[in-house]
């Protein structure tokens, strides 16, 4: 399962860079305190939140469904392949307007402090959903198939470094930040790309051959540590 552990790390990653997070980024910073100093604690409380909300709603349910429905695991593989082509197109720019709207959510307490910031973090994570909905649903595609929890896991920890790290040199990435808000469409077109072919080769079955010809060439010790 290296491969796909991995693959969710790198959709974290890009879930960060889409146009619904980047962009924003800065303005989470002044949130969370980042005007005087950098908001690492803050920024800490903040991941668990929206943590919780992908782990709660979405790393559980998947890995409870994909224990009942283990006998038909193969018929899990296809439907999860065609799920992923579907979500792939969807962040390619083939969407129903209805889906492509977002939700307003917002929460208006004191953000400055740690309960405030895991406020913001949960309803912020429910606020993500519709935009990097797509990628989330491949990760529950790739859950069910035999990811499990720590699927999950790996995919929240892909986008909370990021958060985490900007936090600790706010003062000297605030600005690269509002530059590179404008790539942030690329990342959603590598993602609708990562989707699509991740979702072939999931329905050929030659996601499951991949992950094993990865474990092969992964050293032992790397291995043993993830």
């Amino acid at each position: 399962m290296t491969l796909t552990f991995t693959a969710a790390f790198v959709a974290g990653l890009l879930s960060f860079l889409s146009p619904c997070v980047l962009p924003l980024v800065p303005t989470y910073l002044l949130y969370l305190g980042g005007e005087r100093g950098r908001p690492l604690f803050n920024a800490g409380f903040f991941v668990l939140g929206f943590g919780l909300v992908f782990l709660i709603l979405i790393g559980l349910p998947a890995t409870l469904l994909g224990a009942l429905l283990k006998e038909n695991q193969a018929w899990l593989s296809r439907a999860g392949g065609v799920f992923l082509v579907l979500f792939g197109l969807y962040m390619l720019g083939l969407r129903p307007a209805f889906l492509a709207r977002g939700v307003n959510l917002r929460y208006q307490g004191d953000t400055r402090r740690p309960w405030g910031a895991f406020v913001l973090g949960v309803v912020l994570g429910l606020g993500w959903t519709p935009c990097i909905g797509p990628v989330l649903g491949g990760i529950i595609g790739l859950t069910v198939n035999g990811g499990g929890v720590g699927l999950v896991l790996t995919y929240i920890l892909g986008l909370a470094i990021p958060f985490l790290l900007v936090a600790l040199f706010a003062d000297r990435v605030r600005p690269v930040l509002q530059r590179a808000g404008r790539f942030s469409h690329w990342a959603e077109v590598v993602s609708g790309l990562a989707l699509l072919v991740t979702g072939v080769l999931l329905f050929s079955g030659t996601w499951t051959t991949l992950n094993a010809l990865f474990n092969r060439i992964v050293p032992s010790w790397l291995l043993e540590r993830l």
